[in-house]
């Protein structure tokens, strides 16, 4: 299974643009978004690239990021052809994808985000068997790090993994932290920010494969 991943597009034009045109020229067998679609408004900005998401034909699945507003929720579900993966599970192609979109608290307060101690509850009925995890937050030392800050990644989040340990692991949020991290049966992926033309594709079979996608700036 060919999925292409694309994060935080923070109201980018540009970037929305060349996400649609990749997934249209690659036809992959679905299209994950790990959120933050705008940086608080409009949403009406978030809803064109869900109609752009769903008009390419291929199942996508997306889930909101902590700029993204709480009732994005409600127009996710409104537009046929796109899937909210928002503390749910599907099965595709044979794969059972969870996710849970929202951070954990951040420095300054943004629109979807709850304490770490309790941002993996919701996970804990849906993971057993998961293939593919789903969130906008990375986990406790996993692409969660910010230079000069350290790592901001979920302690909850890290304890689930370690628990259920799913194949793969797609989160963004750290914008800087693009790449990939394999810790025992799990590898962690994070495809940059669309905001500055990053995205990846990944090759889900028996093994995995991570090919990152830039474009030009």
């Amino acid at each position: 299974m060919r999925i292409l991943v694309g994060s935080d597009l923070h109201n980018n034009v540009r970037g929305n643009t060349w996400f649609c045109n990749l997934a249209d020229s690659l036809r992959p067998d679905a299209l994950v978004f790990l959120g933050d679609f705008i940086t608080f408004e409009p949403l009406e900005f978030a809803r064109g690239v869900l109609r752009d998401l769903a008009s390419l034909g291929v199942p996508a699945l997306v889930i909101p990021g902590n700029c993204d507003p709480r009732d994005l929720l409600l127009h996710i579900d409104q537009i046929e052809g796109v899937t909210n993966l928002h503390n749910r599970a599907l099965r595709v192609n044979g794969f059972t994808f969870v996710g849970r979109g929202g951070s954990i608290t951040c420095p300054s307060p943004t629109p979807f985000e709850e304490p770490d101690e309790s941002f993996a509850a919701p996970l804990e009925p849906l993971i057993q068997g998961a293939d593919v995890l789903v969130v906008h937050q990375p986990a406790r030392g996993f692409r969660d790090r910010i230079a000069g800050v350290g790592n901001v990644g979920s302690e909850s989040l890290l304890k689930l993994i370690a628990a259920h340990q799913p194949r793969l692991v797609l989160s963004g949020h750290i914008h800087e932290a693009k790449g990939l991290d394999v810790w025992g049966q799990t590898t962690f992926v994070n495809p940059g920010a669309l905001l500055a033309l990053n995205a990846a594709v990944i090759n889900l079979g028996q093994h995995i494969q991570v090919d990152f996608k830039e474009g030009d700036e």
